[in-house]
Parts: structure tokens; C-alpha cells; sequence
């Protein structure tokens, strides 16, 4: 399958900046990002992909809980709990087992979108507040690293995501790179962190970002894991 749409950046960044508390943001403009072929399988929910190590290893953000209220805080030493049965998206092309209790929408053929009115109650009570899967065109001449960190640097700064923190990668092969970034509160947002995965798949690269908070994402880190390893995508015909 090919995905020929082109996602314009504007577009990226008015889909990242509602997961900012939910405000709806006027659209910067943006430069037109590659896209094109992605696809993807028809079965099951493990990994199909390149090997990559999928083991979650420290040094990520900790944070004090910035939700306030009554809220018991999460456990820490949760388990990962991902869906029972993955999602189909764009044709059926691409499977993937979103964190518990989220659900994931099309957005476009390039872009699905999971997000609620004070987010969704996940893996031991913890909150993920938005999900977003996007597909760009593969370049062969960059690693899944490279492409995450522009990733980082371009289109989540436009979407307003600024002086974040890293973690250290989680995941990092060729293929496959995964890492978090802690957002302090700024503009009247609340402190956020995002756990973002990349995959290189065929003619595509497919970058997955789970937003929460920060007091919570230690409970949502082995879930944010196996959800970004249960991406499976069909190979081109």
C-alpha cells in the first residue's frame, strides 16, 4: 500500500499542540514533510519489525506528580498493559496495540490520533493523555536516531514543545530508537512527558508519541514500550 499524502507540518503541529491541554492553537506555518508508502500486516500484536532492544532502561524522567487533587499516584513497578487485540489502520496496512484503554482514530492517511477530555485512565490508573502515530517516507540515508532527534528538534518545538529534557534512549538500533522528553509547564500548560518511538518499516518511518504526566510516566514507561513494539506493517507487495 502507499500512503501518497502529503502531511503538511501545520498539520503536525495543530495535532501535537491540542495534546497540550487540550487548547486549540493556532496553526503555524510549516514546511511540507515527506511521506508516502507505508504498509503494514494483518495479524497479531508482537513485533514485527527489526530487532531492536525493546527492554526499558533507566535514566528517564521522574518528576513530582503535577496533577494535584486527590489522585492516589500511580505504581511505579507497573506492568505493561497493551490492548487485547490491535487496531487496523489505513487499510488495514498497519496493526498496533495501543497502551489499555486507548483508542486510536484516523485522522488522515498519514495520521491517527487517540485523545479524550482529561485523557485516558491506562495501566494502573495512570493517565495517558494523547496518542499519536505518524507516518513519514523513509530515508535511507538516516538512522531511526537521526530521524527521531529532528523529529524532536523541529516538529515538536513547533508544536510548542520547548526546554525539554531527555532521557536516555531506551531503544536504539538502526531501525528503531526510543527515548522521553520532559516538558516543564510553560504558556499555561501543564508539565508533560512524552515517550516517542520511531520504526523504520519499509518505505516508511512510523513515529509514535504517548503523552502524560510527569508523575505518572514511570507507571506508563513498560506500557509506552510494548505498545511501540506491537507495531506491525504489512509488507509492499
Amino acid at each position: 500500500m502507499n500512503f501518497v499524502r502529503t502531511v503538511t507540518a501545520s498539520t503536525l503541529v495543530l495535532a501535537l499542540s491540542l495534546g497540550m491541554g487540550g487548547c486549540n492553537k493556532t496553526k503555524p506555518e510549516g514546511t511540507t514533510p515527506p511521506t508516502t508508502g507505508g504498509d503494514t500486516a494483518a495479524t497479531g500484536g508482537s513485533d514485527a519489525g527489526s530487532g531492536g532492544d525493546t527492554g526499558a532502561t533507566g535514566g528517564d524522567t521522574g518528576g513530582g506528580d503535577t496533577d494535584g487533587g486527590d489522585k492516589p499516584a500511580p505504581v511505579k513497578n507497573c506492568e505493561a498493559k497493551v490492548a487485547d487485540a490491535p487496531t487496523a489502520l489505513f487499510g488495514e496496512q498497519v496493526l498496533i496495540r495501543p497502551p489499555i484503554n486507548v483508542e486510536l482514530n484516523e485522522e488522515n492517511p498519514t495520521m491517527a490520533v487517540g485523545v479524550v477530555s482529561g485523557g485516558f485512565v491506562s495501566a494502573c490508573e495512570a493517565t495517558v493523555d494523547r496518542m499519536t502515530l505518524l507516518v513519514f517516507e523513509n530515508d535511507k540515508k538516516k538512522s531511526a536516531k537521526v530521524f527521531g532527534e529532528e523529529f524532536i528538534a523541529d516538529y515538536l518545538t513547533k508544536g510548542g514543545y520547548t526546554g525539554g529534557t531527555k532521557g536516555t534512549p531506551i531503544v536504539e538500533t538502526n531501525d528503531e530508537f526510543d527515548i522521553s522528553v520532559e516538558y516543564p509547564a510553560a504558556g499555561g500548560q501543564p508539565a508533560s512527558v512524552l515517550y516517542i518511538a520511531v520504526r523504520r518499516r519499509h518505505a516508511n518511518f512510523f513515529t509514535l508519541v504517548y503523552q502524560t504526566r510527569p508523575g505518572e510516566f514511570a507507571a506508563l514507561k513498560p506500557t509506552f514500550t510494548a505498545s511501540a513494539k506491537s507495531l506491525l506493517v504489512k509488507k509492499p507487495s
